[in-house]
């Protein structure tokens, strides 16, 4: 991490879990754990270790569909919003494939356990060891704690009932059994008490959590339940802190020069060619081949999340730049909300790219890399600075943002008022709707009718807002809205040679399946399966 000086640390045995890619269980070029834990030195390497299992960090190749924290945005791409550019994630959102033998599947189980047995080794073997300052060790106490329950949350959302270990497992311990996803979440709860009770106000290093990353996870955990009131406490518990504000300037939040600025409460460090620390791999997802990072073209939105974006001007002035861009397609994409062209490249807009070429979009390297002719924009670096390849990227993932917690403040307030004029959330989706254009209508107490026009209002502020970022699958699953996929295309744009720019009139994929009773959760890697014995999810 830029500040969080990284020291790999491969000693741990991880678990007897079969993803051989996860595992090196006889490193010949690292200190040997009989010898660790002896000192402060010792502890700090260790828990840069629990960190560094945010990251896509995987030897080998064909991770690029790995479900890290640092990959947490491709998520959303289980939603109506777009398409991912990956076969085996486009079969599990359309009904088929088998997912449980996804070898990815396996590496995102490897790589959430492996973060959490680092936590428990970590907090086994912490209390004996000296600090020069007490402070610093119930501070790394406290991380340790959040990131077990980090680990933990990723864990059981993705799979449900699951095996859980508080210590350090061995081959021994690998069996059938379960823990309920109902344990496991109070053991997460009771992590984030102890973190919360231990964690500084403010991160002792930029990169290292505080007090409100851990009151973002509890919020998160809050609203899986349900527990409004907790969600609301949380959400004020960070407001309350008093160290975040919506940066001024919305598309600024995802660059590299406004990285850890006002709005970020905990991310994921990257840096780019460096021998301390991997770069990122998460921003090839999202660029395509005419960025400065030569990107995959994973994420592509697809025109339901356009709509989203509310039109502020009905007659907008543009230049038409290309003829093959016409004035249909102008006027579709023209006078919206700009966190459209914040979070989207689309026809007409300009990008800095490749040897700090202007394109203007879509006349781009490989655009038909993109399966609705629509790329992203968010996470996606402009400008020439020489970077190629999945895992060269200097910029950092977010994972927790003030937004966030503002628009789940405003719909906590909103369930436990019950009313369509509650004054807290309305308020909440002023400040929201400012920050991004003083264009956008604001509203007052008689906009809603009900609270469920209220909620609904809500549901399309997060999503023109945090599109792209992850959390959003998890809000549809909770809203109801996850099961509207089902039978769902996703539509987009094409253009080829010198014809004009077309709305494509049919999905460029079968159309989107949820299926009951299966799709609430994800297969269990078959490897693990057939290993321990362990019950497969539901219909898989």
């Amino acid at each position: 991490m830029k500040n969080l000086k990284y020291i790999f640390i491969v000693f741990f045995l991880l678990l007897g879990f079969a993803c051989e890619d996860v595992l090196d269980l006889q490193p010949t070029d690292v200190v040997a754990e009989t010898n660790f834990w002896q000192s402060s030195t010792d502890a700090e390497a260790g828990l840069v270790a629990v960190y560094d299992a945010l990251r896509t960090n995987l030897s080998g190749g064909g991770v690029r569909s790995v479900f890290s924290w640092e990959r947490w945005g491709a998520f959303d791409f289980f939603t109506q919003m777009g398409i991912i550019r990956n076969g085996g994630i486009n079969s599990l959102v359309r009904g088929g494939g088998q997912g449980a033998v996804w070898r990815d599947f396996g590496r995102a189980w490897g790589l959430h356990y492996s973060g959490l047995v680092r936590a428990n080794d970590f907090l086994i073997n912490i209390d004996p060891i000296p600090f020069p300052d007490e402070n610093r060790k119930d501070h790394a106490i406290g991380e340790a704690r959040f990131l077990r329950a980090m680990y933990s949350y990723a864990i059981t959302m993705m799979w449900g009932d699951v095996p859980y270990f508080d210590d350090v497992p061995t081959l021994e311990d690998v069996g059938p059994d379960k823990v309920s996803q109902a344990e496991i979440i109070e053991e997460i709860k009771s992590d984030l008490a102890i973190a919360l009770d231990l964690l500084p106000d403010v991160p002792d290093d930029i990169g290292r959590a505080g007090k409100g990353a851990a009151h973002m996870l509890r919020l998160k955990v809050a609203l899986f339940e349900e527990d409004w009131q907790t969600a609301r406490d949380q959400a004020e518990a960070v407001r309350d802190l008093g160290m975040y504000a919506l940066h001024p300037n919305y598309a600024d939040i995802f660059t590299l020069e406004n990285e850890n600025n006002s709005e970020v409460i905990f991310d994921v460090q990257s840096i780019a060619d460096s021998d301390i620390e991997p770069a990122g791999t998460m921003e090839s997802m999202y660029s395509g081949r005419f960025s400065s990072n030569r990107g995959l073209s994973w994420m592509a939105p697809g025109l339901w999340l356009v709509d989203k974006y509310e039109r502020i001007d009905d007659n907008p002035s543009y230049v038409q730049e290309d003829p093959r861009i016409t004035d249909t397609i102008y006027q579709y994409f023209e006078g919206r909300d700009p966190r459209m062209d914040a979070n989207i490249i689309r026809p007409g807009a300009h990008f800095i790219g490749i040897g700090n070429q202007d394109f203007l979009y879509p006349f781009v390297p490989n655009y038909t890399h993109s399966r609705t002719g629509l790329h992203s924009r968010k996470y996606v670096i402009t400008g020439d600075n020489s970077r190629d390849g999945d895992d060269q990227s200097p910029l950092n993932f977010i994972i927790f943002r003030y937004a966030d917690a503002l628009l789940h403040l405003a719909e906590a307030s909103a369930q436990l008022s019950g009313s369509g004029s509650d004054q807290t959330a309305i308020d909440i989706l002023n400040q929201i709707r400012l920050r991004a254009s003083d264009q956008l209508p604001q509203y007052d107490v008689a906009s809603f009718a009900s609270v469920e026009e209220l909620l609904t209002a809500i549901y399309d502020e997060r999503i023109r807002e945090l599109a792209m970022e992850g959390w959003l699958y998890w809000d549809f699953k909770r809203w109801g809205l996850i099961e509207e996929r089902d039978g769902f295309g996703i539509l987009g744009v094409k253009q080829s040679g010198d014809n004009p720019v077309e709305f494509d009139t049919t999905p460029d994929e079968d159309p989107m399946q949820w299926i009951s009773g299966k799709d609430e959760l994800f297969p269990i890697p078959q490897t693990e399966v057939d290993l321990t014995g362990m019950r497969q999810n539901p219909g898989w």
